[in-house]
């Protein structure tokens, strides 16, 4: 008897949130949330992931899937759960949040290859005889020989069957190929012919090997079909992931101070459930790396697992040499630095359950623990956990907080300055509140002193520097002791202009002035990427002079060797940290004391533990005060208490130097006293006044096109239909624009934004769905790019 008609909702990776709905043959078993397909999309065939049952709408005609990509689905319940959230909130396409969530092999749409691995002891006498560890299974196969369809989904449940995908380079040398030629039938039929007469072998063989024995890539592809060739499993042969990041043997010896005794204990309470968010508020310095080591030990001797985020990727290093000095081979790394082999082999350890805890920037949000009991967001407040391109534009600290939630367990956010949304969170009682006030073993918080750079600078180009900094830095280094200096500005120079006719180099993309590199000798655009190489006559005047206005990090470096006899410097900003190992490297150069002086962007500011240090120079705190984003205050309060936090964490009483045109400024003194409390109480009064955040959420519309003029006309269309919608939908909401976005042209592309605030923010995403699907991509030309971005952290 036929089986009713199944329909599929899919979701197919695209600029549209909408998803299709396909007929499911009969010749595909039961599928699972999350699986992936291969699906008809317009002339060709796409990669779609399953997300439920459809229903069959009236007078459309289905297509079918052609057939599934896996034999089952990579996404646990929990996960899937939380990429459809994650989709809905944040306004994504499914796929884009599924995709988010696989390591690069499944991204490309590469199919997975299942093998032996072990032999249960129930299995049919037809299947034991066959089943060989190491040697290749299909799901074909096991149905031919039983006529069981779920017995392959039930091998993999147990871990009897296990995946690895096969992309060209994991069949490369370092992988074995097995050669079966028992399989007469296919052999003679596909193999045994005059234009294709390879040598017959046993044993194994690399791909290269085979080629070179005549086999065509089609032969080789067609023998892997036919379970001819059997690619040979080697289990975990790829060895430790970023091995050079060493354990830090001290930390598991470390004994708790009494504040930090009593946070663990309050959380040990929380590690068996149900959801409940902590903020860990503790001084720079005070320990809390420490507890979350001492929360993930209690946590394992419970059978669960953990997952700890950090806001930047330079900074997993740092953070991991800790978890690995309590917890071994039992932490994993995920994030977008590592090498395709590194994230692949660290997605199957957590898979496989091998590795129990999980560190990483926003991205290792979407690891596949199972048994999850407790997520540790660090630097809560960092900028670095929002995505804003590409798609999904999620933050990864309020993602944390959803997916906890789902996942019904406690989450810790741990920071020295939280974000207003947090710390409102914990004062209405949302969230609870714990404190670490001190440093432990008696180190003491910094003393910090405000420069008025308008009375105490040094002349020509060495007016980023204080005479008051220079005097300190010269007598901290002749003491054989460590200075951090820092200054949010990459490059060399922010503007080169022409001495004879004033010219300053602008991007043609941007038109915003391009900062010199004098590594190189080049110009770039630190937005889109543009550069000029060689920059030495004036395009305008052909002056061969120039003036080398303002100070970048580059500058600074290479006037230190000038200012101190003693420095032995080293920078640390994104041209330094490049690769996966080189920020890295740079920080063990200075934790040894090769160096003496690490300059740096807001790389320096957080997480980093050093006790030689026993000065900080803030060589510009304004940079960031002037910006026209309702968060510059808050970012700026937040990286002056940060880098202030890196000095005095040993015995030896650490010193800050603030310079700054505005001494006078209440954010500049609420830093130098370190005191969060008053610039909070002051900051949220004036949220609260402009109904921002946390008293409303954002939603932002930008819309692109290369034409300024059809551009502003589409954008007030589009406020005044999406303003009609908002009155109709009865939703409270307040529609701001549209405006030309501070940075108006970007990548050649002129930029017009306005933007939503409202407290019902899921029911105004939800308006915005049903109204895409109805009206296509908004009914907007196809020479329009609309990004929506819902809580925005980038006013730019």
């Amino acid at each position: 008897m036929p089986r009713p008609e199944s329909i599929a909702e899919v979701a197919v990776a695209g600029p549209l949130r909408r998803t299709f709905i396909y007929r499911v043959p009969e010749s595909i078993g039961e599928l699972q949330p999350g699986q992936r397909l291969l699906v008809p999309f317009g002339r060709g065939r796409k990669t779609g992931y399953y997300l439920g049952p459809a229903r069959r709408r009236q007078g459309l005609k289905l297509k079918d899937i052609t057939r599934t990509i896996d034999a089952v689905s990579y996404f646990s319940p929990e996960l899937f759960k939380f990429c459809r959230w994650m989709a809905d909130y944040y306004f994504a396409n499914p796929a884009d949040c599924l995709v988010a969530a696989l390591p690069p092999p499944l991204k490309s749409g590469a199919v997975a290859a299942y093998f032996w691995k072990t032999k249960p002891d129930w299995l049919p006498p037809s299947v034991a005889r066959r089943a060989k560890t190491g040697m290749r299974v299909t799901p074909a196969a096991l149905s031919r020989i039983t006529g069981e369809r779920g017995l392959f989904q039930r091998l993999v449940g147990e871990a009897a069957i296990v995946e690895q995908p096969l992309p060209e380079a994991a069949l490369q040398s370092r992988r074995y190929v097995a050669l079966r030629t028992a399989g007469s039938e296919v052999w003679e039929k596909h193999f045994a012919t005059r234009k294709f007469q390879p040598e017959r072998f046993d044993g194994a063989k690399t791909k290269t090997e085979l080629k070179e024995a005549g086999w065509s890539d089609y032969h080789f592809q067609l023998a892997l079909r036919e379970n001819v060739l059997l690619p040979v499993y080697r289990d975990e042969e790829h060895g430790s992931v970023m091995e050079f990041v060493q354990a830090r043997e001290d930390v598991s010896r470390i004994e708790l101070n009494a504040e930090q005794q009593a946070v663990v204990k309050e959380l040990r309470k929380s590690l068996d459930g149900p959801f409940s968010p902590n903020l860990l508020h503790g001084v720079t310095g005070s320990g809390k790396t420490i507890v979350y080591c001492h929360l993930c030990r209690e946590l394992l001797q419970k059978g669960k697992t953990a997952l700890v985020l950090t806001p930047e990727i330079a900074l997993t290093g740092s953070i991991l040499s800790y978890f690995r000095g309590f917890f071994g081979d039992l932490v994993t790394v995920i994030h977008s630095a590592m090498t395709e082999r590194e994230r692949w082999a660290s997605w199957r350890s957590i898979r496989s359950g091998r590795c129990k805890i999980v560190v990483g920037p926003r991205s290792a949000i979407f690891a596949p623990l199972a048994n999850l009991g407790l997520i540790v967001v660090d630097e809560e407040h960092d900028p670095s956990y929002k995505q804003s391109d590409p798609a999904p534009r999620f933050h990864g600290r309020d993602a944390a907080v959803m997916r906890a939630k789902l996942s019904d367990i406690p989450i810790l956010l741990g920071t020295a300055s939280p974000s207003l949304e947090s710390y409102h969170h914990a004062r209405s009682g949302r969230y609870r509140l714990l404190r670490l006030t001190r440093r432990p073993a008696g180190a003491g918080l910094p003393t910090v002193h405000v420069v008025d750079m308008r009375k105490d600078r040094l002349r020509g180009d060495l007016s980023f520097m204080s005479f008051s900094l220079k005097q300190e830095m010269e007598r901290r280094l002749a003491n054989g002791e460590q200075a951090i200096l820092y200054l949010n500005r990459r490059g060399h120079s922010p503007q080169l202009k022409c001495r004879a006719c004033g010219e300053v180099l602008q991007c043609p993309h941007c038109r915003i002035n391009m900062t010199y590199h004098k590594v190189g000798r080049k110009l770039s655009c630190h937005y889109c990427g543009f550069v000029r190489t060689r920059y030495d006559v004036c395009p305008k005047c052909r002056g061969t002079e120039f003036m080398y206005l303002g100070a970048g990090t580059q500058k600074v470096e290479e006037s230190l060797s000038r200012l101190f006899k003693d420095a032995r410097a080293v920078r640390l900003d994104s041209d330094t940290a490049s690769g996966r190992k080189r920020a890295h490297a740079i920080l063990s150069e200075f934790a040894s004391r090769k160096k003496n002086v690490l300059l740096g962007t807001q790389m320096v500011t957080k997480g980093l533990d050093f006790p030689g240090v026993t000065l900080v120079g803030v060589l510009s705190a304004d940079l960031s005060l002037d910006l026209p984003d309702f968060r510059a205050s808050e970012k700026t309060f937040a990286r002056l208490l940060q880098v202030s936090g890196r000095s005095g964490r040993s015995q030896s009483p650490g010193e800050v130097l603030v310079q700054t045109y505005y001494p006078e400024s209440d954010l500049i003194a609420d830093a130098a006293r370190q005191d969060y409390e008053a610039f909070f109480d002051r900051e949220i009064e004036s949220r609260r006044a402009l109904f921002f955040p946390p008293f409303s959420r954002l939603v932002n519309f930008t819309l692109s096109g290369s034409d300024e003029k059809k551009l502003e006309k589409i954008a007030l269309e589009f406020s005044a239909r999406l303003r009609e919608k908002i009155s109709q939908s009865g939703l409270k909401a307040e529609l701001l624009g549209p405006a030309p976005r501070p940075l108006y042209l970007l990548r050649g592309k002129y930029r017009r934004h306005m933007f939503v605030k409202t407290r019902q923010v899921v029911r105004f995403v939800g308006m915005l769905t049903e109204w895409e699907a109805a009206e296509p991509g908004f009914r907007l030309p196809s020479t329009t790019k609309l990004v929506v971005d819902v809580d925005p952290d980038d006013m730019m």
